[in-house]
């Protein structure tokens, strides 16, 4: 035997094991599409054959219709990799994101690493990312809100002027002045009133990282590390964009410590404190220790690209439908007019049900949430899913897929939140733009 392989060609030897490579994938496709337990799930059976089909939406950017799609055709739960099933029935999502034993996807959440590390939205352990939102929600409480908002209202008057330097004569790219306007609003609340870092190319790398992580989750691991020392500067710049934001972490870090070294918080107050000082009192208390540097960090830095990101993108989605339709931007001002500045606001009732609506609308974040199915499996739907199945939900067919309550669920509609009766209320469930 051995003999008859050394005299044969290296050639008929390279067909062979090319050969032995598709068969073995061939099994593995009609595996997963015809005979793993899954396969009760609906769906088509490209998504439940191969994960080149959830790639492939993702690359073209366009998995959240193309599943909203899916679940029109199928029905509240359906296969969309041969691992994952995404589920659309409110209840049950309630009753699987509640539990605090379930871990988040390891292979989606890759993706997000910020120069090399992970932060909160990264860590599969939910205990471990748990406690490392707990201080982010202490830090950004209404309270909390209330005593940076003389800084947010400066940086938003800011925006509106340099919006306005045109006159209208030129177009503007409104996501470049929300990115800055967020990132100065967001940098405050990471490290401290102090902490006045300049923008400088930040709407540039937030943007050139948003494509690196749809890169991350369609292309191989090892590509990236060839791409940083390939010749094409473009798709250098992406793929180093991530270091470039962990740098910007690294500053962040550099200006909180500045704060608590000029300026102790009273102990007995904490509603000013910002999320660093808060995270580093948790990691202190935790069973992890106190954080190296580059873990915190990657964190402040992770923290400042949720809060731009899905701001921004959401708030130019608003805008964008807003323009295409004057009565509103009429109805808005008028409403403005009656109150004085940035006070009571949130009182106003088309001002938020614009708002509201938007993030319905658009919302911005594709595949809102993920868990990992424990030991033993979980029964969802009437089905059964094995241990380690990834479930996954979208805000978008949240609404979508309820056409009893929102008829016109394809149009930008804020009238629809402008009553308060029972049906809004069961709207409302229907909504979870951020997860």
């Amino acid at each position: 035997m051995l003999e008859k392989m050394l005299t044969t060609s290296p050639m008929s030897t390279a067909l062979t094991l090319l050969a032995s490579f598709f068969l073995v994938r061939i099994f593995q496709t009609l595996y997963w599409s015809h005979l793993h337990v899954l396969s009760k799930i609906p769906g088509p059976r490209l998504p439940a054959a191969t994960s080149l089909w959830i790639r492939w939406q993702r690359w073209h950017g366009r998995l959240s219709f193309e599943a909203d799609s899916l679940l029109s055709r199928y029905g509240p739960i359906v296969r969309i990799a041969p691992n994952m099933v995404l589920v659309n029935d409110v209840q049950s999502v309630q009753s699987l994101f509640v539990r605090q034993d379930l871990d988040t996807a390891p292979t989606a959440i890759r993706a997000l690493r910020i120069g090399g590390h992970d932060w909160t939205v990264t860590y599969p352990e939910n205990p471990v990312a748990r406690s490392r939102r707990r201080p982010v929600m202490m830090a950004t409480t209404t309270k909390a809100m209330r005593f940076w908002q003389p800084i947010f209202e400066k940086n938003i008057t800011q925006m509106v002027s340099n919006l306005g330097k045109t006159e209208g004569k030129l177009s503007e790219d409104i996501v470049h002045h929300l990115r800055i306007a967020t990132l100065l609003n967001s940098q405050v609340v990471m490290a401290g009133s102090q902490t006045n870092l300049e923008p400088g190319d930040f709407p540039h790398v937030v943007g050139e990282y948003n494509f690196l992580v749809v890169w991350r989750l369609c292309l191989p691991e090892w590509l990236f590390e060839w791409l940083k020392l390939s010749p094409f500067r473009h798709a250098a710049f992406r793929v180093r964009s991530s270091d470039y934001l962990f740098n910007l972490g690294r500053e962040i870090v550099k200006e909180a410590e500045k704060g608590k070294r000029a300026e102790k918080t009273q102990e007995d107050d904490k509603s000013s404190a910002p999320v660093y000082e808060l995270l580093m009192e948790s990691m202190k208390k935790g069973d992890s220790g106190e954080a190296d540097n580059a873990e915190i960090s990657a964190e402040m830095a992770g923290q400042i690209l949720a809060a731009t990101e899905t701001t921004s993108s959401a708030l130019a989605f608003i805008f964008y439908y807003l323009a295409r339709d004057p009565s509103l931007v009429e109805a808005i001002y008028e409403e403005l007019q009656t109150v004085e500045g940035f006070k009571d606001l949130e009182g106003l009732k088309m001002l938020n049900a614009c708002i509201t609506e938007g993030l319905r609308y658009r919302p911005p974040v594709a595949l809102t949430g993920s868990r990992v199915v424990p030991r033993g499996g979980l029964d969802i739907l009437g089905y059964f899913l094995p241990a380690g199945t990834v479930v996954t939900t979208q805000s978008l067919s949240l609404s979508r897929q309820r056409p009893d309550l929102f008829p016109n669920y394809d149009e930008f509609d804020p009238t629809r939140w402008l009553n308060d009766d029972d049906q809004n209320s069961e709207r409302r469930r229907c909504l979870a733009p951020f997860g």
